[in-house]
């Protein structure tokens, strides 16, 4: 059975959240749990300093959640760094960590912007990927059914995944992207035709 100081030590880790589960359950507890709950807490300011700083932690995060929504609307209605901290409020967070928050949801924004964008890339990279993913996935869909003269729905979801795959890769962009996510529709259904016409040209030819 652990000993009473390593009880303490290991409640000396807890986090804020942590010790309120733990003291909310202490009936669960040993009585050596208890007490060195009883004295972790008392050196962190007792449970109602535990329970406000969990409160005022929660308005921080609501704060922060509610900022990045309006950074995100303003930066969409093309404003700038300058102007989005002119026009939003705050009250529990400071305004060097406002400046953090527009910082960072900004380049996130640019980031999803770019993904979202035709470039010239995203139509070539698309269709060299869609046809390289296609075709491996269509030998793949092809061979598994002249082996087995079967369907098998996890191999479906394969090919999505690999024609994807090479899709993203040849594009750097992601499903976001209208194109990216067109071809690879596309290409699945290349591979499953590309699959098909594998099986009507060998035919089942069993184990």
């Amino acid at each position: 059975m652990p000993k009473l100081e390593e009880i303490i030590e290991r409640y000396q880790k807890y986090s804020d959240e942590e010790l309120l589960d733990t003291y909310l359950k202490i009936d669960e507890y040993t009585d050596e749990g208890k007490e060195a709950l009883k004295l972790v807490l008392k050196s962190k300011g007792g449970i109602d300093n535990v329970k406000e700083r969990i409160t005022k932690q929660l308005e921080i995060d609501s704060e922060v959640e509610r900022t990045r929504e309006e950074i995100i609307e303003l930066l969409s209605q093309g404003r700038n760094p300058k102007q989005i901290k002119e026009n939003i409020a705050i009250s529990k967070i400071s305004e060097t960590h406002l400046e953090d928050i527009i910082e960072e949801v900004s380049a996130e924004f640019e980031l999803e912007k770019s993904d979202k964008q035709i470039k010239p890339k995203t139509i070539i990279g698309s269709i060299i990927g869609g046809f390289i993913g296609g075709t491996i996935g269509g030998i793949i869909w092809g061979v598994q059914m002249v082996h087995s003269n079967h369907i098998f729905l996890i191999l479906g979801i394969g090919l999505v995944m690999l024609s994807y795959a090479f899709v993203k890769l040849f594009t750097q962009q992601s499903k976001k992207n209208k194109i990216v996510l067109v071809m690879t529709i596309v290409s699945v259904i290349y591979a499953l035709i590309l699959g098909q016409l594998i099986f009507d040209v060998f035919g089942y030819v069993g184990k």
